[in-house]
């Protein structure tokens, strides 16, 4: 295009667009206008929060057993008497080592899942829809691979013999060994073309001869279990995992503030992880083929697809965060039936814990508590872990028991009358990117006699460091105190952002106090600034200068450029936190063909 006096200029305003590492506001010889522009954010790492002084013999238990087993991703829940005082995350999130973990992220439980089951059957038999004596091969109906038992004692096989792991089945004398992990060998035997699902494992488990007589011999069963999940299943009308979240630990229990649940189905394919799930090593990774893509050829680690969790889930295919099983703790004996409402029935001791042990998983659920019609006293926790010691499966479990357990009989500094219970003031709040920071209260309740300490971390979301400043540490509140506040800085990073979070987080709690159930407040940082815009109509002065006119915008530093092919920009003026209009006069115009305009956020 010629300059002359019939130069067209018009600037081209309006959709939100994706183009290199700049917001754009372009200005080109076209008829309409239009804004180009997006926000740009960028994923930061952030330290795991500070424990109160009187816990760190619990951080050093857990800092050392993963030093010594070589693990990289831990999360601890403990809770005495019944009330919540350490909740922590240690190692990394992402296989890569580039974020940190959240308190909360979900694991693999394996056989940890069990205790769900069991719970869940016992809520099923005090509900009245099953009995213990239930016959699990009537009941179920699956038929038999082939039509036939290959056992008619089957047949008499209860719901407590499943239970109790004496169904008659035992995979160290079996010549068909454990068959839950054999899904690719029954799948082709039964001339399947998917993976066996676990009533596919059940019907030719049936065709198959027992190796005791039910209700006879203990051996430990996993296909015992698959078979409860089945029931459960029919009883309830519900998928297994429906039953579990809905109706054995119900909505508060399973949603975390931060938007997902505490207690899901595990999954097999990294790429069908749920975004809060941790990531999954081992210490000798190695290929085979791969179940869950059955009858494909293709070749994964156990841990990604050589197990078919989704197969598993009621013998060991639940994944969870610490926090969600603190929540079924606080609601069942660990493998048994609802507690008891303060000392109703004139009080009980329970005392059982459990290991969950598959490649790139291990877990420990403790329970040890008794309670009266006054309180509860005992210890409760749920320690997960990323990875299993292949050298020597199981004693991973044991070692992390006795390392939390010993570090526990150390402390004294526990919940108390007087301490009270210290939550966020609001699970959620909102502040503009402008406002400089943001300010968020600890409530205590339920007593205040006590000096007492929480700690704090705040946790990156989608908003980064240059959004806020990270922030964490220990709040003291003395005799009589009940609010204290936290501020975070938050920071202006003169861009145009989509509304951005991170979270609070409490971590530990000592001197009496306790954590409450609002354990994360989400922090939504704001940006209400509109997008940058031409305003008014460009023209050529009599002098021969072109001026255009734009809106600045608080916070932001803008720079208009230009270019005379679209190609190759060059600065002509910046603006920095100008809120009213912009005039500008170009007076190197001539001897360009052809000129084009945009305002730019770097």
């Amino acid at each position: 295009m010629k300059l002359s006096s019939r130069f067209v200029f018009v600037a081209v305003l309006g959709r939100l667009r994706h183009r290199s590492s700049k917001t754009v506001f372009a200005s080109i010889a076209f008829n309409g206008w239009l804004f180009l522009g997006f926000g740009i954010g960028s994923a930061q790492t952030y330290g795991t929060g500070p424990i109160v002084p009187e816990l760190a013999p619990l951080e050093s238990a857990m800092t050392n057993y993963l030093a010594a087993h070589q693990f990289e991703a831990g999360t601890l829940a403990l809770m005495h008497g019944s009330k919540l005082v350490f909740r922590q995350g240690y190692g990394w999130r992402d296989s890569n080592f580039t974020k940190v973990i959240h308190p909360d992220n979900l694991f693999r439980l394996a056989s940890v899942s069990k205790m769900l089951t069991e719970s869940a059957i016992y809520k099923l038999v005090d509900a009245g829809k099953i009995s213990t004596n239930t016959l699990a091969y009537s009941y179920l109906g699956i038929t038999p691979w082939g039509g036939a038992l290959g056992d008619s004692r089957i047949s008499t096989i209860t719901v407590q013999n499943l239970v109790d792991h004496k169904g008659g089945w035992d995979d160290t004398i079996s010549p068909v060994g454990d068959p839950v992990f054999s899904t690719i060998e029954i799948s082709t035997e039964m001339g399947l073309d998917y993976p066996a699902a676990p009533t596919n494992v059940i019907s030719w488990m049936f065709s198959k001869p027992l190796d005791h007589a039910p209700g006879a011999t203990y051996a430990y069963s996993n296909l015992g279990y698959q078979i409860l999940g089945r029931i459960i299943e029919k009883a309830s009308g519900k998928s297994y995992i429906d039953y579990i979240q809905q109706d054995l630990l119900g909505s508060a229990a399973i949603t975390n503030a931060l938007g997902f649940n505490n207690v899901i189905q595990s999954r097999s394919r990294p790429d069908d992880l749920d975004p809060w799930e941790i990531w999954y090593g081992e210490p000798a990774p190695y290929l085979q083929r791969s179940a869950v893509d059955f009858p494909t050829n293709l070749l994964v680690r156990d841990v990604d697809g050589g197990l078919y969790y989704e197969s598993f889930d009621s013998f060991g295919g639940v994944s969870a965060s610490a926090i969600g099983l603190c929540h079924y703790l606080l609601n069942y004996f660990e493998g048994g039936h609802v507690r008891p409402v303060g000392g109703a029935g004139g009080g009980y001791g329970w005392y059982t814990y459990f290991f969950g042990s598959l490649p790139g998983a291990s877990s420990v659920l403790y329970q040890n508590i008794t309670q009266n019609s006054t309180a509860t006293n005992g210890l409760e926790f749920a320690a997960l872990f990323n990875e299993r010691d292949g050298a020597t499966p199981g004693q991973d479990n044991e070692d992390a028991l006795t390392a939390i357990t010993t570090a526990a009989s150390s402390v004294t500094s526990w919940p108390a009358n007087g301490g009270g219970k210290i939550q966020w003031s609001t699970a959620t709040t909102n502040v503009n990117k402008n406002a400089g920071s943001v300010t968020v209260s600890l409530l205590r309740s339920g007593g205040s006699a006590l000096p007492v300490k929480v700690s704090y971390t705040t946790y990156a979301l989608t908003a980064g460091s240059s959004n806020y400043t990270t922030t964490s540490g220990v709040v003291s509140f003395t005799a009589g105190v009940t609010t204290q506040k936290v501020t975070v800085p938050i920071l202006n990073d003169h861009l145009f952002d989509p509304t951005l979070r991170f979270s609070l987080e409490l971590i530990s709690a000592s001197g009496g106090a306790w954590l409450g159930n609002q354990l994360s407040c989400a922090v939504s940082i704001l940006d209400t600034n509109t997008p940058l815009q031409f305003t008014g109509e460009p023209f050529f002065q009599p002098n021969g200068n072109f001026q255009i006119q734009f809106m600045g915008r608080t916070g932001l530093v803008s720079t208009l450029e230009y270019s005379t092919d679209l190609s190759n920009w060059h600065p002509l003026q910046t603006f920095t936190n100008i809120t009213t209009t912009n005039t500008f006069s170009d007076k190197n115009l001539s001897g360009r063909i052809q000129s084009f305009y945009r305002v730019v956020v770097p």
